[in-house]
């Protein structure tokens, strides 16, 4: 059975994951994350996206871009291909380090995008990874909530839609991924 086509136009945003395969680790150290991140610098350089969430968990990635010119399967490949090869190099592993084809849920309302950036930046809290947490590093929450200037994030358009502050909007009820509802 073919794979359904992924649909996308510029300006699309979307909120992908992707799991480690057999939701195992990806990230084993600081390093691990400070790799990726500077991965999803290069690529973001390259395809002239916007990142306006994201988040590193232990075995999976939350990200919510802005499309540009390049569709996301041409970004995430990239990204998870470099990711991929520095992982399998330094650990001396082989094989896929991602589960399968990752997800990625469009949105297309306000609504959804509100949603989606406080179920992303909420993961690390849910999982009760107070680690996570600590780091400003591994979500984009920090770029939001400290109001520090973040190169990789555009925190543009979430402080756009919000009638409160960003502290008072991570506050309200606890959300549900936003992609079962």
């Amino acid at each position: 059975m073919a794979r359904k086509k992924r649909f996308w136009f510029p300006g699309a945003i979307f909120h992908i994951t992707a799991r480690g395969n057999r939701r195992q680790n990806i990230f084993l150290n600081d390093t691990d994350r400070l790799s990726y991140l500077s991965y999803l610098k290069e690529v973001k350089e390259v395809h002239g996206f916007k990142l306006h969430a994201y988040c590193l968990m232990s075995n999976h990635v939350h990200l919510i871009i802005e499309i540009n010119h390049s569709p996301p399967s041409s970004i995430i490949q990239q990204l998870h291909t470099k990711y991929s090869k520095y992982f399998n190099s330094k650990y001396e592993y082989t094989g896929h380090l991602f589960q399968g084809r990752y997800h990625d849920e469009i949105i297309l309302n306000s609504e959804y995008f509100l949603t989606a950036c406080k179920y992303v930046h909420k993961n690390p809290e849910r999982a009760n990874l107070k680690r996570l947490l600590s780091n400003h590093l591994w979500t984009s929450h920090s770029a939001y909530i400290n109001n520090e200037p973040d190169p990789l994030v555009d925190t543009e358009m979430l402080r756009n839609y919000l009638m409160v502050s960003y502290e008072e909007f991570m506050k309200f009820q606890d959300v549900e991924d936003p992609a079962t509802q």
